[in-house]
């Protein structure tokens, strides 16, 4: 397995949004919320009423605000945050740096609060308290930094259960295959 890899959490389904070209995509128990005029929708919002073009990608969520009972709005940055896979919208994923621990820790965390134990583990000091791993046994990883310019990391280890929810891919994003599978405990 390559030293530096990039990783995500399974992205999570988004049930509250909805592409909208036609009349047939509104689903029913929205059908008085988005109406279709001609080339252009008619959203029922808590503001009132927005109007916007066909084929954007609406959101929605119950309203007691609205006469029909639901909120509805154009995802403006539908393209950057949203992933549309057979018209279903998922939260597209942070990619995280990655490196299987070993007997160094990774340039990327330089800065981090991080001891080697004598049994041969590591620990991290996170927010929350410690986390250790041994050599071939957890994956350190990197979320971003932190309000004081320090690695934001943690261990994954192959027994946390989330560690069968995270996928190996580029640094683009675009997935390689589950990391469970690419690795196994």
């Amino acid at each position: 397995m390559m030293k530096n890899i990039f990783i995500h959490k399974v992205a999570g389904q988004k049930k509250d949004a909805v592409r909208v070209n036609n009349e047939a995509d509104i689903p029913v128990f929205l059908q008085d919320s988005i109406i279709v005029n001609g080339d252009k929708l008619t959203l029922i919002c808590v503001e009132g009423v927005e109007t916007a073009p066909l084929g954007v990608v609406v959101g929605y969520e119950k309203s007691n605000s609205t006469p029909t009972g639901f909120n509805c709005w154009v995802i403006g940055n539908a393209d950057t945050n949203l992933v549309e896979i057979d018209g279903v919208f998922y939260k597209k994923a942070t990619v995280l740096q990655a490196q299987p621990v070993d007997d160094e820790f990774p340039e990327f965390l330089s800065g981090a609060d991080i001891r080697h134990n004598e049994d041969g583990s590591w620990t991290i000091k996170t927010d929350w308290g410690e986390s250790t791993g041994f050599p071939g046994q957890a994956y350190w990883v990197r979320y971003g930094s932190k309000a004081d310019g320090t690695p934001d990391a943690n261990i994954l280890t192959k027994t946390e259960k989330s560690y069968l929810e995270y996928v190996v891919c580029d640094e683009d994003g675009n997935d390689i295959g589950l990391l469970s599978e690419i690795d196994p405990a």
